[in-house]
């Protein structure tokens, strides 16, 4: 018998897809981020954010070392001021007005600012919090949280900043923060944004004009291709399929890469190189072409340069092999099969734990990291494609 009554699918609704025009609030932080990216020798999607970072004063790099970590490398920072910047705002395109609205920022918002971030970066890895503290709800503090207080120096720890202890007292000062933040901004934008921001304008104006409707039944993923001429990693493609709003945007910098980020929308920025306009023939019925290459994640390809030099010193290579094949083991066993003095291992597995070729378990055996491996090699292939 058949019932009366429909039963309905679970569906999730479709998401909301759409492009926006470019602006500092994004290609600002972002700079940052690679910058900071750069300073700890992870690979870079162009070679002159690389330059940039090695042409900026030693002082400097000093000075900003504390921001840098509080900032998530400057995520934090781009996610404030997508949320934070009037949509009307002229900072959106002109660097001297963003300054002005950041210098502006009351010491209890910056103190806000700092616990954010501090937070963001305590939290990272972990499960998601319901609800999800979001950059669009800064709560000014008159004083520093106890959070910061405390969380303060092992962030700085954590980002291999020397003396945490002390240096931590310079996120509880808000004028220290922000004069920081600003000189290295300023850096950024001497350096290479002015310049950056100023030729691709109009390639990126022309790339929101001419994107066109999401067409019927338009995943998220494919929407990323669509107007980026780029086709996201799965990892990028499973958080974008995920979103419930979907905003592509164009900024400066980032070569094939795509950088993908998440607070209540999720934003993927991609630089125009002309590809777009190609995919976007193929999903109109042309036959497609090499020039719908992968996009590969500013995250992932950061983390090549160090892989690949933890991998490139023989008894490195050598030790990784040996605990792919074998298993984990402790320091001892790794010293009698390579026949090496135990210190010689121990510098090496040193290295490669900093690069997550292999981690240390609580036996303090030796555990090789197939995933980073697989990751790695995957990354090179994208490269090819």
């Amino acid at each position: 018998m058949t019932s009366p009554i429909p039963v309905l699918a679970d569906a999730r609704p479709a998401p909301v897809l759409r492009v926006a025009e470019p602006t500092l609030a994004a290609a600002m932080p972002t700079a940052m981020l690679l910058v900071d990216y750069a300073l700890a020798w992870k690979s870079m999607p162009t070679p002159e954010l690389q330059a940039l970072a090695g042409q900026l004063p030693d002082s400097l790099v000093e000075e900003s070392w504390p921001v840098r970590a509080a900032m998530a490398h400057g995520s934090v920072l781009r996610g404030v001021l997508l949320h934070q910047l009037p949509a009307d705002h002229p900072g959106n395109t002109d660097w001297l007005a963003l300054r002005r609205w950041l210098a502006a920022l009351s010491d209890d918002f910056v103190r806000g600012l700092v616990d954010f971030g501090i937070d963001s970066v305590m939290r990272y890895g972990q499960p998601a919090r319901d609800p999800e503290p979001t950059a669009a709800l800064i709560t000014p503090l008159t004083e520093p949280s106890p959070a910061t207080c405390r969380d303060a120096a092992e962030v700085l720890r954590h980002w291999n900043v020397p003396d945490p202890e002390e240096r931590a007292d310079e996120l509880l000062d808000p004028g220290t923060f922000r004069s920081a933040l600003l000189n290295l901004l300023d850096a950024i934008w001497a350096g290479w944004l002015d310049r950056a921001w100023h030729d691709s304008l109009p390639a990126m104006h022309a790339a929101v004009a001419a994107t066109p409707a999401p067409p019927p039944g338009c995943g998220a993923a494919q929407w990323i291709s669509l107007t980026t001429g780029l086709r996201p990693d799965d990892q990028y493609a499973a958080a974008a399929d995920a979103a419930t709003e979907l905003v592509v945007m164009p900024s400066p910098g980032l070569g094939r890469s795509l950088s993908l980020f998440a607070d209540q929308s999720t934003w993927v920025l991609f630089t125009p190189n002309g590809s777009a306009a190609r995919a976007r023939g193929t999903a109109a019925g042309a036959s497609p072409d090499t020039a719908q290459r992968s996009g590969i994640s500013v995250g992932r390809l950061a983390q090549l340069a160090p892989a690949m030099h933890a991998l490139g010193d023989r008894t490195r290579l050598t030790i990784a092999l040996h605990l792919l094949e074998n298993g984990p083991l402790t320091m001892q066993q790794l010293a009698d099969a390579l026949e090496v003095h135990q210190s010689t291992i121990s510098r090496q597995v040193t290295m490669l734990r900093r690069a997550g070729m292999v981690s240390l378990r609580d036996d303090r055996r030796v555990e090789v990291q197939r995933d980073t491996i697989r990751q790695t090699c995957q990354t090179l292939l994208t490269a090819l494609d």
